[in-house]
C-alpha cells in the first residue's frame, strides 16, 4: 500500500486513474521558503519534508509526497493569499512563458528517491478584468501561481512544453518510470518490473 502524503484532490485523482492502491496521510509542514531559496530547491525540499513527516508514522511503507510552485523571472509564485494577490500573480504571468516546478519524493524508511520536473507554460494575454473575474470564481485560491490548468484557466493557456501532469502537481511519467525501476508497480498492480518480458 502506497501512502500519499498530500491533501490535494488532483494528486489523489492521478493515483486513482493509475489504479494504484493508496491511503492518504496529510503532513503538517511549514511551506515557507527559506531566504534566497530558488523555486526548484524549494519544491524538492518540501517534497522531502512532507514525505519524511509521514514516513515516520508508517515504518516499512512507501510514502509519496510532492510539491509544486510557479516561477517567473526567478520569482516564486505560491498559493495566493487573497483575491487581490491572485490578480497580481495572474498579471505577472499573462501574455508570456513561465515555469512550473514539481518536486516529488518517494520514501521508505531511510531509502529516499527524489527529483524535480519542470514544465514551461505560455499563457495568453488577459486583461485585469478577466483576471479579476477568474479570481472571483475561487478556482485560483489554493493553486500555485493562482491558476488551474485542468480547470477554467485552460482557456487562458496557449501551450504547455513538458508534462501536463507536472503542471497539475504530480509528474506521473517520471514517477511511473521510478516505480518500475524500484519494482513497485509489479508489486502493486502486477506490471512487469524493469527488464521483464513477461505478460
Amino acid at each position: 500500500m502506497l501512502i500519499l502524503a498530500s491533501s490535494s484532490p488532483r494528486r489523489r485523482q492521478w493515483l486513482e486513474a493509475l489504479r494504484l492502491p493508496f491511503e492518504i496521510d496529510v503532513p503538517d509542514a511549514d511551506e515557507t521558503p527559506l531566504p534566497g531559496e530558488d523555486p526548484e530547491a524549494l519544491v524538492l525540499r518540501l517534497a522531502k519534508v512532507k514525505a519524511a513527516a509521514v514516513a515516520a508514522r508508517h515504518p516499512g511503507q512507501w510514502v509519496l509526497a510532492s510539491d509544486t510552485t510557479v516561477a517567473v523571472d526567478h520569482h516564486t509564485l505560491n498559493k495566493p493569499e487573497d483575491e487581490d494577490d491572485a490578480v497580481r500573480m495572474l498579471g505577472l504571468i499573462q501574455g508570456r512563458a513561465h515555469e512550473v516546478h514539481t518536486g516529488l519524493c518517494l520514501m521508505q524508511d531511510e531509502e529516499v528517491h527524489a527529483f524535480v520536473d519542470t514544465a514551461h507554460v505560455v499563457m495568453r494575454p488577459i486583461s485585469e478584468a478577466q483576471a479579476r473575474w477568474y479570481a472571483r470564481t475561487g478556482e485560483p485560491m489554493d493553486k500555485a501561481g493562482s491558476y488551474a490548468a485542468q480547470g477554467i484557466a485552460a482557456l487562458f493557456i496557449e501551450r504547455i512544453d513538458g508534462s501536463f501532469a507536472t503542471v497539475m502537481g504530480l509528474p506521473v511519467e517520471r514517477m511511473g518510470a521510478l516505480m518500475v525501476e524500484l519494482g513497485l508497480l509489479k508489486e502493486w498492480i502486477g506490471m512487469p518490473g524493469e527488464g521483464s518480458c513477461g505478460p
